[in-house]
């Protein structure tokens, strides 16, 4: 009888120890578990994680290079360290763009010359036309060109003489005669006597036609 409580406590030990590893693994199961869930998350890598002071730095580097590149580049002086012949050029390249400039100048002096002469040279022609038009309108000047034919007179004041700033072998035969009549017009048409002019036409184109003196 002394063999089965021998066996019966062996068998109740093992029970025990059984029941101890359990709650040992158990709890550490539980612990590792609760353990994860506080950890922090992983830090990732991104825009917003880059320090403000950083961003600031590549600000302000990236307006360096915008305010540099605005800058007009300035020509340095010639020095005696200048490679040799190099300021010659420099001379050379601005005196060749001041001759061009000054020919464009000229050119365009000439341009509005022989536009003046073709005002003033051509009186005579609208004085011409003054008539068929008044004529043809019932007296009246409705283009206005009576008006216009007093006020060409004003181009006509630099042919007193022939023009130094063109040159004669330069013009078409067309251009000179108009030169010369600009002469013979500035030297025999006064602004008064071309205003008398345009209303004498007015006055005879009324008379013709039995229309009341205006």
């Amino acid at each position: 009888m002394s063999e089965r409580p021998k066996s019966a406590g062996l068998m109740v030990r093992l029970l025990i120890a059984v029941a101890v590893l359990g709650l040992v693994f158990g709890g550490g199961v539980l612990v590792g578990w609760a353990t994860r869930e506080r950890r922090p998350p992983a830090v990732e890598t991104s825009a917003a994680s880059i320090p403000e002071a950083e961003v600031k730095r590549e600000l302000g580097a990236c307006r360096r290079e915008l305010r540099a590149r605005a800058k007009p580049t300035a020509i340095p002086p010639a020095t005696a360290a200048s490679p040799p012949g190099e300021t010659d050029d420099a001379g050379l390249e601005k005196t060749a763009k001041v001759e061009a400039l000054q020919k464009e100048v000229k050119e365009c002096t000439a341009r509005e010359t022989l536009a003046n002469a073709h005002v003033c040279g051509t009186i005579t022609d609208h004085t011409n036309l003054l008539f068929v038009l008044t004529y043809s309108a019932s007296c009246v000047d409705e283009a206005e060109v009576g008006e216009f034919l007093v006020n060409s007179l004003e181009k006509c004041s630099k042919f007193e003489k022939f023009p130094e700033h063109l040159n004669e072998d330069e013009l078409t035969q067309e251009e000179k005669f108009i030169i010369s009549q600009s002469q013979q017009n500035r030297a025999i048409k006064t602004k008064n006597n071309l205003a008398n002019e345009v209303q004498e036409t007015f006055r005879r184109c009324r008379k013709r036609f039995g229309l009341s003196a205006e």
